[in-house]
């Protein structure tokens, strides 16, 4: 009968050691993957907190934080990301046993069943939105990015008529239909006969980040300029 007992008390243990360890580590560590392949982000930490523990492996989770010292979404690349959520159900058998033929978007919604809130915050330092200046407006070339919170200008060269000339640009961030745009404001173009220019001409309204690139059926809702940077913040409807 003792023998009886103390099996059924080391059954007892292992089972609770599963609920209140093995089984959210392994949530964890599939968020975490989830994160990295939406943002291909470096050096990604994921904590998860409910109390007790075990509610976890119900799909139960009280509060979660990410971090990750840089990442991209969409095209831009930012310097830092965090995301935080409270009160969030997730679906725990699909993400440990993923169903077949689901888009990513409808295996997020399958996922993330509820929550009481999330927000992702990303900062895009002026490199970064040199990179992505460069890559996507041919006409621009040789670009010196700066960033305060009235304003954001750019200095480079463009092509007008088949010759370079130096160009001073100026504008801002703004949204619309939750996706981040840059629209020119002031277009000074030097070095060429031409003394104005349409700026729509040559630099139309830039779309930065689309809603769509973003996981967990996020949308973006703020777009605030500082001194030297852009913090840009998501959340989910």
């Amino acid at each position: 009968m003792k023998k009886i007992f103390i099996g059924i008390l080391i059954f007892v243990v292992i089972i609770a050691a599963v609920l209140e360890i093995i089984l959210p580590r392994t949530v964890t560590s599939i968020l975490k993957e989830q994160v990295i392949k939406s943002t291909h982000a470096r050096e990604v930490e994921i904590s998860l907190e409910s109390s007790p523990n075990a509610k976890i492996t119900l799909g139960q989770v009280d509060k979660v934080h990410a971090t990750a010292s840089a990442g991209d979404i969409g095209d831009v690349e930012f310097q830092a990301l965090t995301l935080d959520g409270e009160k969030i159900n997730v679906d725990v058998m699909e993400l440990l046993f993923p169903g077949d033929k689901l888009t990513a978007k409808q295996r997020t919604e399958k996922i993330l069943k509820s929550a009481e809130q999330i927000e992702l915050k990303g900062i895009v330092t002026q490199d970064g939105l040199k990179n992505f200046i460069e890559k996507k407006v041919d006409q621009l070339d040789n670009a010196e990015i700066k960033i305060t919170p009235q304003e954001v200008t750019a200095k480079g060269q463009i092509k007008v008529l088949g010759k370079t000339a130096d160009v001073d640009i100026a504008g801002s961030f703004f949204l619309d239909e939750n996706d981040v745009y840059f629209r020119a404001t002031n277009l000074e173009v030097r070095n060429t006969l031409i003394r104005h220019v349409q700026i729509d001409r040559y630099l139309g309204d830039i779309k930065i980040l689309q809603s769509e690139t973003l996981p967990l059926n996020l949308k973006f809702n703020s777009v605030q300029m500082r001194d030297g940077d852009v913090l840009i913040t998501a959340v989910r409807n």
